[in-house]
């Protein structure tokens, strides 16, 4: 059992460097969170481009984690679809009992980036149209027209000039 050793150590170091990835990301999202709740639109802007950077290098493992689980599932004999558990229980106890380990804290960690970012993709959606609907009540308020189109908003009449107080 000494030759899939290589692999198997390859295999954890991946499951590792994904964990990793998965607990900066659920951070990062939380951090996003609370920039949405602060209004703090530059630095939910510079997260979400951090994020971006964070899930593609998630992905690039997750590929290296499929192939390297091909690899040794073959070198065990096993087919090519193969889980973890299944490679995991021909491995010496030393290399099972880790990636076990790692299975165990990688699948609930993924579960709660997921749900996070549910929330915050649900957050981002109302603000935007909490948002949007501000635009619409200035532009209603400024446009003199009071005319509404089929889709039951404003429609932009003639340019009039007019100011708006937004201190009182």
């Amino acid at each position: 059992m000494s030759a899939p050793r290589p692999q198997a150590e390859q295999l954890i170091a991946t499951l590792e460097r994904s964990r990793a990835g998965y607990t900066e990301l659920l951070a990062l999202i939380r951090t996003r969170r609370a920039s949405i709740r602060s209004a703090d639109f530059a630095k939910f802007s510079q997260l979400g481009t951090r994020e971006t950077r964070l899930v593609y290098d998630i992905g690039q493992l997750d590929q290296a984690r499929l192939n390297e689980v091909r690899g040794l599932a073959m070198r065990l004999a096993l087919p090519v679809e193969a889980t973890l558990a299944d490679i995991a229980a021909r491995l010496g106890e030393t290399d099972r009992a880790r990636i076990d380990q790692l299975r165990s804290e990688l699948r609930p960690l993924i579960e709660e980036v997921r749900s996070e970012s549910s929330v915050l993709r649900q957050a981002a959606e109302r603000l935007s149209a909490h948002m949007a609907g501000i635009l619409q009540s200035v532009h209603s308020a400024l446009a003199h027209a009071n005319v509404y189109s089929r889709g039951g908003r404003v429609t932009a009449g003639a340019n009039v000039i007019s100011s708006l107080d937004i201190r009182s």
